[in-house]
């Protein structure tokens, strides 16, 4: 899964020609925030051609807007080859998200595409939206991963985005989200501070101690960051490598315990472990 997943305005050719070299792990191509109202038919119209610069080298994802007026209609230019998953803003119920996934199967099936190819982030945005988070994580199979919209959930708490407002919801969004067997991409700071690195690594590290695996960029800068906090320490590898090792020696033995470091080493810290080493093949 993602370590690192940066925004790129659809319409903006100058971000367009350099996203696939600024080292994040998947593009987001934008149809919602950054287009203007007067310009998603014309947004729409790029995609296409977005996807099929694009996909041969990085994995590409597109976010949709949020009201099913126009949510529809991006669905209609998204839904295609090339496209890995889409990512629902706003997205308030499992309700919702179920009638999302039932609509991308269709399209899917008109299209000849795989069925579930398409997979789906759920952005939750507001304070109903965290409430809902255990349901909405079990409402799809297409579902891979969930994140927190860090200013619109404090808007929506009535306070600025401090870490005391959000740390509590990227805990209840992780642990909806890990309950699920699905990612999570929230990290409690705002992405609009691109020049905090600092920042940012103090609260992409927070997350990750807490099980997000993964965040959100708009800046080159902030994807070098997430890769860096979201991939295993050399110490980490090492010592999931001996952990593993010890594991396989005790099952030979037949012995369902074994030490590590003075550390009594059973299940759950071997599937740690295995995990470990997974994300460090995957981070290259």
């Amino acid at each position: 899964m993602w370590r690192s997943l940066l925004f790129i305005p659809v319409l903006e050719e100058k971000f367009l020609s350099k996203a696939a070299s600024r080292g994040a792990d998947a593009i987001v191509l934008d149809l919602e925030a950054s287009v203007a109202p007067g310009r998603k038919e014309e947004a729409r119209a790029a995609l296409p051609s977005a996807v099929s610069r694009l996909a041969p080298q990085i994995d590409v994802t597109v976010r949709i807007n949020a009201l099913w007026a126009q949510a529809f209609r991006d669905l209609e230019a998204c839904v295609i080859e090339g496209v890995s998953a889409i990512h629902l803003p706003l997205c308030e119920s499992a309700a919702q998200l179920h009638a999302l996934s039932e609509m991308i199967g269709e399209l899917e099936k008109e299209r000849d595409l795989p069925p579930g190819e398409i997979r789906l982030v759920a952005m939750l945005e507001s304070a109903e939206a965290v409430l809902n988070a255990r349901q909405i994580a079990a409402a799809s199979p297409r579902l891979v991963a969930m994140t927190v919209g860090v200013e619109d959930y404090a808007t929506s708490m009535g306070v600025a985005a401090t870490p005391e407002v959000l740390r509590p919801a990227v805990q209840q969004v992780n642990q909806a989200a890990r309950a699920a067997s699905v990612a999570s991409f929230a990290v409690a700071a705002s992405m609009s501070d691109f020049r905090d690195v600092d920042g940012l690594r103090a609260a992409a590290s927070y997350a990750r101690a807490i099980g997000s695996t993964g965040g959100y960029a708009v800046h080159p800068a902030q994807v070098a960051v997430l890769n860096e906090v979201f991939s295993p320490t050399d110490a980490e590898l090492d010592w999931a490598g001996r952990v593993v090792e010890a594991a396989e020696i005790a099952a030979r033995q037949g012995q369902g315990v074994t030490q590590v470091d003075g550390q009594m080493i059973d299940l759950p810290l071997v599937i740690r472990a295995r995990s470990i080493i997974a994300r460090g093949q995957l981070s290259g």
